[in-house]
This record gives structure tokens, sequence and C-alpha cells, in this order.
């Protein structure tokens, strides 16, 4: 059994967003798996970008912002979960006054396999 208290870790300053790593590979004990919390500051955008083979699993916290998947604006709130396949080319904006919070689960992960647009 493992547990994690989200207290316990770090926010991790990317390019438009900040991820705190709750579980790696290692903890999972299975190659290429990682749950992480994503946090979209207000009035911050992630960059669009794909993944080669990686699918992302998102469980959204709040509503606190929209994405652009394949050119195609989808908003989602509390509770709603979206699948972004490898190659799906994606944004997430937060275009409020809040952090946009959500849980990702990433399948066949590997550190370098973001294909940033800019």
């Amino acid at each position: 059994m493992k547990i994690v208290r989200q207290n316990d870790k770090e926010w991790e300053d990317k390019k438009g967003y900040s991820k705190k790593v709750f579980l790696s590979p290692s903890d999972l004990s299975s190659a290429g798996n990682v749950i992480q919390e994503i946090k979209i500051k207000a009035g911050e955008t992630a960059a669009e970008h794909y993944h080669k083979k990686q699918t992302e699993v998102f469980y959204f916290l709040n509503g606190n912002g929209y994405w652009v998947i394949n050119g195609v604006e989808q908003r989602f709130t509390a509770g709603d979960v979206l699948v972004v396949e490898p190659n799906d080319k994606h944004i997430v904006v937060n275009n409020t006054q809040e952090d946009y919070l959500y849980v990702a689960f990433k399948g066949n992960f590997e550190e370098d396999d973001s294909y940033w647009a800019d």
C-alpha cells in the first residue's frame, strides 16, 4: 500500500503550467506510467504541444479554463474525464482569476515525448 499526501509534494514550474508528481514509474513499479496534478495559473496558457507515444487521461478538479484540441475548443467541469491520445495537439488556457486544476494519468510516458509548437 502507498499513501500520497498532496501537501508533501512540491509544485514544479514548467512552460505555462506547474505540476506535482504524485507517483512516478518507480513508485508504481510500472514503466511509463505517471500520476500528476497539473495547475494552470490564473491568466496563463500551456502552449500547443503533442506527444508521439503518450496517452494522457485527465480528471478535472474544476472548470477554470478551456482546451483547444486539434483546433476544436473544449470546456470541462469538475468530474469530467478527457483522454488525449498520441498526436492530438492540445493547448490549455486559463482565462479566469483562479487556478485551473486537474489530475493527469499518463501512459507510455517518456520525459522527451513532448513536442511544442513554439
